[in-house]
């Protein structure tokens, strides 16, 4: 029998680790930079947005659209946390009817119907209720509509309400069926969307008149369900799937979490939402009530305009502006509502999709793509909410990783939406990008030293495209400790590099905390079925209990980093103001070492020269590396 050291088997357990860490690194770790600020006429937003005006209107007027661009008007608005950045607007030649007077001009300030986003302000209410302690999301329905419970166990096909929390409906996993008494083929209406006059035609069967929802907007008349005959008629309907199995969208969860906020509140759903949510963030143009034609934009086709969706107000019954929904947008995304971990929560998704960019959220609608930036792989997240009624069509669209938000509303041809959306989205995001990476330069980049002269410790930081704030020097103690975190982090040393990553996190007034990872240029070819391509940690390499991997930069007032403090090296080192005092320092460094080493002209290029190392007489491992200093900011 062998016997092993404790020390071999102690490096062969971290060498295990610290390949596991190295295979699951990715190209580039999502949100390396914080978000930009923004305003319009930021670093060249003015530009965008003048291209997209122009692009906007000639694809309206032109009839270079791929929609019906004569019966089609749209408003759309760009914000970030602080301001609206955009809006641009269009009213169709050929508009619908209006019953008392003709529409005003269009703007951002035009009504339009915003169908299921609606669902979102329900969302946001309940997690207010939540707040209040009126609530939990983990609650049963039936504790907040006491009708289920006495409809229990009436049919063993329907659902199980205790089992089915305010969080499911929400998320769309309560298992529920979409709706009750809308789009119902025994509504003739909606057969005449289907271009035919009977369902029998069509080979459905002759039903029993007790089958058919005694209401509907969908029916003669336009009657909208009562409170009792949507819960009614749930008795009567089998389950989907059973709770939080699969999601799969339904407007009757809505409705659901509707009757709830009134069974909490004691106020009618419009009310709700209008004391909660409107009032407090200033939106004075949003509504449950139909505003004034006049106020409004009204397609020539058939529309949903005058529908009364009563129960069904909190699945989609919302009347508002772009200009009041990219102010809901930066407020969600400003935290003015709700505190930062439930918001943060929020954004999280809460069931997969049959497609691997798409995911459930509460109730957003969450898509995943890395094809916004030209020069990089990254992965994006942006949080979005459709809705569609006849006639209208819309979207909200958050991108928490550069605090932007865009809002779209058709009133028309829906195949606006898409096209208007894309259009922003392929022109904005890497502008916005751009400015990111820029501002995070001029904050963070350059070098930091010790002041004292006893010390040889320093850092170098530049912000390279995608990447990210990139550690391109990293001395302790006259030790190159670049190169031993990674031989630490990187033992197949694969190519790769040191990059921070923001933790959204403060270590006191006018602090930022960074995190360091050490991430592959590349991604190591596997043909293993489970195998993770990201960065599955932070926080590795502690020494005494402080993280070896922890950035804290000190920012002045104009938000510039002075210092950075290196909790694991118990240091903080000084932002070097330019290149003669960081050239002095080098040779005081030098003479102290006494080492011969040559400094080559290149070490003070400023344009991305090659670091390496110099050649140094003693041992190789005290000798200090010189590498290239990013002065970018000074």
């Amino acid at each position: 029998m062998y016997r092993v050291s404790a020390n071999l088997f102690r490096w062969a357990i971290l060498y295990a680790v610290f390949c596991q860490l190295a295979y699951s690194s990715r190209l580039e770790p999502a949100n390396p930079f914080p978000p930009p600020t923004l305003h319009p006429k930021s670093q060249g937003l003015d530009v965008i947005f003048d291209n997209l005006e122009r692009d906007f209107q000639d694809a309206a007027r032109n009839g270079s659209s791929p929609w019906l661009n004569d019966i089609t008007s749209f408003s759309v608005a760009v914000t970030s946390t602080t301001q609206t950045l955009w809006t641009n607007s269009y009213t169709a030649p050929i508009l619908g009817n209006y019953s008392n007077g003709p529409p005003t001009t269009m703007s951002d300030q035009s009504y339009f119907r915003i169908a299921s986003i609606s669902k979102v302000f329900t969302v946001l209410a309940i997690l207010l209720q939540e707040k209040a302690g009126n609530c939990s999301l983990r609650d049963p329905i039936s504790r907040h509509v006491p009708e289920l419970n006495e409809r229990a166990g009436a049919d063993p096909y329907t659902a199980e309400w205790d089992s089915i929390t305010l969080e499911t409906l929400a998320s769309q996993l309560s298992g529920i069926p979409r709706e009750y008494g809308q789009c119902d083929l025994t509504d003739p209406l909606t057969d005449r969307v289907y271009l035919f006059d009977d369902p029998v035609d069509i080979g459905l069967p002759p039903v029993d008149d007790s089958d058919v929802p005694p209401c509907g907007r969908n029916r003669p008349g336009r009657r909208p369900c009562s409170r009792k005959e949507i819960l009614d008629g749930l008795m009567k309907l089998p389950t989907s799937f059973e709770p939080n199995y699969k999601a799969t969208y339904s407007n009757l969860a809505f409705v659901l979490l509707g009757f709830a906020l009134e069974n909490m509140t004691g106020l009618e759903y419009a009310d709700v939402v209008r004391s909660s949510i409107f009032d407090p963030l200033g939106m004075e143009r949003a509504s449950l009530a139909r505003p004034p034609d006049t106020e409004g934009i009204i397609p020539s086709l058939p529309n949903d305009w005058n529908v009364d969706v009563g129960t069904y107000g909190s699945t989609g019954g919302i009347y508002t502006t772009a200009s009041d929904l990219a102010l809901f947008a930066r407020s969600v995304l400003a935290k003015k509502l709700l505190d930062t971990t439930t918001t943060n929560a929020w954004f999280h998704p809460r069931s997969f999709s049959s497609s691997w960019s798409f995911a459930y959220g509460m109730p957003w609608e969450i898509f995943r793509t890395s094809d916004m930036l030209p020069d990089s792989d990254r992965i994006q997240t942006i949080f979005t909410k459709g809705g569609a009624l006849n006639g209208y069509y819309s979207q909200l669209l958050l991108i928490p990783e550069y605090n932007l938000g865009l809002v779209v509303l058709v009133a028309g041809d829906g195949h606006a939406t898409r096209w208007l959306r894309e259009k922003v989205l392929k022109l904005l995001i890497p502008a916005v990008e751009q400015i990111a990476r820029d501002q995070a330069a001029s904050k963070l980049s350059g070098s930091y030293m010790s002041n004292d002269a006893t010390i040889n410790s320093s850092t170098t930081f530049e912000v390279s495209g995608s990447r990210g704030l990139v550690l391109t020097s990293w001395l302790s103690n006259g030790t190159d400790f670049l190169a031993q975190y990674g031989d630490m982090s990187n033992p197949k040393r694969k190519r790769g590099h040191v990059q921070l990553t923001p933790s959204n996190v403060s270590r006191g007034k006018n602090s930022e905390v960074w995190r360091a990872a050490y991430v592959l240029d590349e991604l190591l070819p596997s043909d293993e079925i489970v195998n993770a391509n990201l960065i599955v940690d932070v926080d590795i390499f502690s020494y005494a209990s402080r993280s070896l991997e922890e950035f804290v930069f000190e920012l002045d007032d104009s938000g510039r980093a002075t210092k950075v403090t290196l909790p694991g090296f118990r240091i903080t080192l000084n932002r070097q103001a330019d290149r003669e005092t960081l050239d002095a320092f080098v040779r005081l460094r030098l003479r102290e070492s006494d080492k011969v080493c040559t400094i080559k002209d290149s070490y003070f290029d400023q344009h991305h020269g090659t670091p390496g190392r110099r050649p140094v007489s003693g041992t190789l491992q005290k000798c200090i590396t010189v590498q290239h200093v990013g002065v970018v900011g000074f």
